[in-house]
């Protein structure tokens, strides 16, 4: 009895360690990986790209919590948004900020990205795009040495 116990122990203790190994970490300056698209999808499903006319005011967004971005972004009717092309898919972006809103009684997790241009930002709905398998951790490459000759 005692040899189950444990068994199902250290089985239910390997389970959440491997879980928690699997869950993206995801703060502020980070790398947020967005996979290539689905084949049978045009465009993403839980992502989408927000563009701007104008320069904004990035005075009061504290760059290392993120706070004040989502503000000072979305703050104008100069503002272009689609879901997110598959062309942009298969890289990595940083983390700008993350923030939670509630909708309809139903709490969402939104991780905004900065693009390679200043007026864009990518938001990911998180809950969605981890459904639908659209983000993960970035491809780390790594560096070898090169053997020598003999």
């Amino acid at each position: 009895m005692k040899t189950l116990f444990f068994s199902i122990f250290l089985i239910t203790n390997l389970l959440s360690i491997a879980q928690q190994k699997n869950q993206l970490s995801i703060k502020v300056g980070n790398q947020l990986f967005i996979k290539p698209c689905n084949a049978s999808k045009p465009e993403f499903v839980g992502i989408e790209i927000y563009s701007r006319n104008e320069i904004y005011d990035k005075s009061n967004v504290d760059s290392l919590t993120g706070k004040g971005l989502s503000k000072a972004f979305f703050n104008t009717k100069n503002l272009d948004g689609k879901r997110l092309p598959c062309s942009m898919g298969g890289r990595s972006y940083t983390i700008a900020a993350i923030d939670n809103f509630t909708d309809k009684g139903i709490t969402h997790r939104i991780v905004l990205l900065y693009d390679y241009y200043p007026l864009n930002l990518i938001m990911v709905d998180y809950e969605s795009a981890v459904l639908n398998n659209e983000i993960g951790y970035p491809n780390i490459q790594k560096i070898g040495r090169k053997k020598k000759k003999k």
